[in-house]
């Protein structure tokens, strides 16, 4: 026997099921829309010790304290020349590092009011023998904007180095 079934009865399933597929359809379309999201197989950079310490500084100004030990990826600056006029847009620092460091410079991180600078230093990985001198270089680095009335702080002492 054969099962019929009326007009009346498929207008109330149609009914029934009508608003379950609208909202599997909606749900499908959002979920594959694109949300504007970029997906990358690149791993994220780690963020080194002078990023970490800079973005402390911009959280914690004027209440900075010194960093614990000395390390040659943020040595401390031993000095800030204020840039002569006109050339504001770079900054020379005084770095102090060890003399069998073979190569030396300075590191920098800009925010509308500060200017938080580090000093780095690589050892001769082929020197047999070192003293623990410290030798001072000058150092120079480039700023984004001008210096203007930004605050120039040593990253490693948390000390001011200029008063903008």
């Amino acid at each position: 026997m054969r099962h019929s079934t009326t007009g009346k009865n498929r207008s109330k399933t149609a009914l029934v099921l009508a608003p379950a597929l609208t909202a599997a359809v909606l749900l499908s379309a959002t979920a594959c829309s694109g949300s504007g999201q970029t997906v990358s197989s690149d791993e994220p950079r780690k963020q080194t010790r002078f990023e970490k310490r800079a973005a402390a500084i911009e959280q914690q100004w004027p209440q900075v304290e010194r960093t614990k030990g000395r390390h040659n990826d943020m040595l401390p600056l031993q000095a800030a020349q204020r840039p002569p006029q006109g050339k504001e847009t770079s900054l020379t620092v005084t770095v102090g590092h060890g003399g069998c460091d073979t190569k030396y410079g300075g590191r920098v991180h800009e925010t509308d009011k500060l200017v938080i600078v580090s000093g780095w230093a690589k050892k001769d990985k082929k020197a047999d023998f070192c003293t623990k001198q410290l030798v001072s270089d000058k150092a120079k680095v480039e700023l984004k904007k001008e210096l203007g009335n930004r605050t120039v702080v040593d990253a490693a002492t948390g000390k001011k180095l200029l008063k903008g």
